[in-house]
């Protein structure tokens, strides 16, 4: 059933993120073409936009991303231009499938994990989600009652309708 929400961690849900699947899906990724190209990523619901370049030749694949912060309590914006590595893995039939090398540093370390999302969450700059402590939305729900309603013979919707 999954009402009772025990974590207080954000989620990816609530963060704006980038993936290597939409880059690919719109051309900019392809499988065996190596090209430089530009781009732009536009949220609607709040107006942010996100400018991009992808490189994808050969031992300088990268994306590089520029955006505008602005901090909310003194309203200054800063402006963020950094590159993000890219790397690829072969797929069993043929193709490619690109990956973010994560840029972040945590405690002194650069994270360098291989990931197909990164996350703009808490800080300025975008980063996996084991980075910036990121939850599934499914995951902060608590199922501890399931199994109780399941032997009661009470469905998922009865018991919603009844802990309203």
């Amino acid at each position: 059933m999954g009402r009772w929400e025990y974590s207080n961690r954000r989620t990816v849900e609530q963060c704006k993120s980038i993936s290597t699947k939409f880059f690919k899906d719109k051309g900019y990724l392809c499988s065996n073409e190596e090209r430089s190209c530009h781009g732009s990523i536009f949220w609607s619901h709040n107006g942010r936009s996100i400018g991009f370049g992808v490189s994808t030749f050969k031992g300088n694949e990268y994306i590089n991303l520029k955006y505008t912060i602005t901090d909310k309590s003194t309203n200054q914006k800063t402006e963020i231009d950094y590159n993000a590595k890219l790397t690829w893995t072969p797929c069993n039939f043929g193709g490619r499938r690109w990956w973010f090398i994560c840029p972040l540093v945590v405690n002194g370390q650069i994270c360098s994990r291989r990931v197909g999302v990164l996350y703009l969450a808490s800080g300025k700059y975008f980063g996996c989600r084991h980075c910036y402590n990121l939850t599934y939305e499914s995951c902060k729900e608590s199922h501890k009652f399931d199994r109780l309603f399941r032997e009661l013979g009470i469905t998922e919707k009865q018991a919603k309708e009844l802990f309203k």
